[in-house]
C-alpha cells in the first residue's frame, strides 16, 4: 500500500575602485567600515539553507562584521522561516563591510562562486558526495586563498582531484540540537503504524532509494506492523508523479503487487524547520542508504533527534556515525556513479549491501534495547561535538585569524 501525503536573481556584488580624486573619500569610508565577511550564500530554498541561515546569523551573534549577499531568490521558501530569522537576515543583507579588509566568503557549489572579485582574502565552502569533484572545481577552488570542506572524505576527495593540499581545511557543520531533540510533540502522519522507519530522497540514484526499498519489501511483510516514510526532498517537478515513479518501480523492477507490500507513506512538499523536527519524533528509526552524500545533514539530524540511524559506511557521514551510535550498512563495492547530473560522469560511489540492510532494518526493528542504546549515544554525540554552539565559535576564530 502506497499513501501519498502533501506537506505543502542571483545577485553578484560588485566592487569599483575609486577614481583618483575619490580617493580620500575612500580613505574617510576605510575608517568608518569594519573589517568583517561578506557572505554570499543560497538563503531562500535548498537544502543548505538551514547552515547558511544558522551560520550567517551566528557568526553575526559572535560579533563578527557581516553584510550577507543572497545567492539568488525563491519565494517559496520564505514561509519556511520564521518572521524573526526573516527580520535578521535582512537586517544583514543591509550591512557594510570594508571589502579591502574582509574575507569574501561563498558557500555552495564551487561553480557558484564568483572567482573574479577580491577581498583582503577568498574563502569558499563547499562539499561533494562521489570519489572525486566535478570538471573545473579544482581550478575554481584553487583561485580560492582557502577552501573549507566538511569532512575528511572531502579533503581527501579534493586533494586527489587537484586542489592545492595546503588550502583545503576540514570545518565541520552543525545541528540545532535544540530543535533537533528527543520528546518533540511528533507530525501528525496518517496511516502511520506501530513502527516506522523514515527516509528521505531526491529522488534520484544517489539517495540509494531503490535499495531501500528491495530491501524494506523484502524483510518486512504487508502484515506486519509497520511503514516506511519516504520524505522527498525536493519541490515537486510538474512533469514528474513520485507516486507514479514508486508505483512502477515497485511493480515493474521488483515484480510485487502493490496489495502485497508493507505501508509505504510518501510525503511530498515542504516542510518548516519545526514541523521537520516533528517529522523526526514521529519516526522509530532513520534510514539512508545512499550512494554519494555530500555531508549527510538529515543522518545528523536524526541523530540529534534520538532516533536509531542506518546509513551507508561510506563517505562524509563517517565522520560522525560509528558502530557505537548508528547502524552502518556495508558496502559491497565502489562502482562507476550514474544519474541524470552529468557532472559526475567518471565518478565512482557506494553500493550498499541490500542483505546487509535488510538485517540492519530487522534488528531495529526486533532489539529496541539495543537501538535506543545507540541512538541515545547518537544524541550525545550530537549535543558535544557537532551542536552549532560548537561550530560557529570555530568558524568565528577562523574569520578574525583570516581578517587579521
Amino acid at each position: 500500500m502506497i499513501e501519498t501525503l502533501s506537506t505543502k536573481s542571483r545577485q553578484v556584488p560588485r566592487c569599483f575602485p575609486a577614481a583618483a580624486n575619490e580617493s580620500s573619500w575612500a580613505d574617510n569610508l576605510r575608517h568608518v567600515l569594519p573589517a568583517g565577511v561578506l557572505f554570499q550564500a543560497n538563503i531562500h530554498g535548498g537544502e543548505d539553507v538551514e547552515d547558511n541561515c544558522t551560520e550567517a546569523l551566528g557568526l553575526a551573534q559572535s560579533h563578527i562584521p557581516l553584510r550577507l549577499v543572497p545567492l539568488e531568490t525563491f519565494e517559496g521558501a520564505q514561509c519556511l522561516l520564521s518572521e524573526p530569522v526573516r527580520e535578521s537576515l535582512e537586517q544583514l543583507t543591509l550591512q557594510r563591510v570594508d571589502l579591502t579588509r574582509s574575507v569574501l566568503y561563498q558557500a555552495g557549489p564551487a561553480n557558484s562562486w564568483t572567482i573574479d572579485f577580491y577581498g583582503h582574502s577568498r574563502v569558499g565552502r563547499t562539499a561533494f558526495g562521489t570519489d572525486r569533484i566535478p570538471d573545473g572545481w579544482a581550478e575554481r577552488c584553487n583561485a580560492m586563498d582557502e577552501v573549507w570542506v566538511p569532512s575528511e572524505f572531502n579533503r581527501q576527495t579534493f586533494a586527489a582531484a587537484g586542489v592545492q593540499v595546503e588550502k583545503l581545511r576540514v570545518m565541520h557543520t552543525g545541528v540545532d540540537t535544540w530543535l533537533f531533540r528527543p520528546g518533540l510533540q511528533p507530525l501528525n502522519v496518517p496511516h502511520a503504524r506501530g513502527f516506522n522507519f523514515l527516509s528521505a530522497t531526491h529522488g534520484e540514484h544517489q539517495c540509494g532509494t531503490d535499495v531501500l526499498l528491495r530491501a524494506y519489501l523484502r524483510e518486512f511483510k504487508p502484515d506486519e506492523d509497520v511503514a516506511l516514510f519516504l520524505r522527498l526532498l525536493h519541490v515537486r517537478d510538474s512533469l514528474t508523479d513520485p507516486e507514479a515513479a514508486l508505483t512502477f518501480f515497485i511493480e515493474t523492477e521488483l515484480g510485487t503487487a502493490l496489495e502485497h507490500t508493507p505501508t509505504i507513506i510518501l510525503l511530498d512538499g515542504p516542510l518548516s524547520h519545526a514541523d521537520r523536527a516533528r517529522l523526526y519524533a514521529s519516526a522509530n528509526a532513520f534510514v539512508f542508504p545512499f550512494r554519494g552524500e555530500p555531508w549527510g545533514r538529515a543522518c545528523l539530524e536524526a541523530l540529534a533527534s534520538g532516533l536509531p540511524v542506518i546509513a551507508t559506511q561510506w563517505g562524509s557521514a563517517s565522520e560522525f556515525l560509528r558502530d557505537a551510535n548508528s547502524y552502518r550498512i556495508g558496502v559491497e563495492k565502489i562502482v562507476p556513479a550514474w544519474c541524470e547530473d552529468e557532472c559526475v560522469a567518471g565518478h565512482r560511489w557506494a553500493e550498499p549491501s541490500v542483505d546487509d540492510l535488510r538485517r540492519q532494518m530487522r534488528e531495529v526493528f526486533t532489539n529496541c534495547r539495543e537501538a535506543q542504546k545507540r541512538a541515545a549515544q547518537g544524541r550525545r554525540d550530537a549535543v558535544d561535538h557537532w551542536d552549532w554552539s560548537i561550530v560557529i565559535p570555530a568558524r568565528a576564530q577562523e574569520f578574525r585569524r583570516l581578517c587579521d
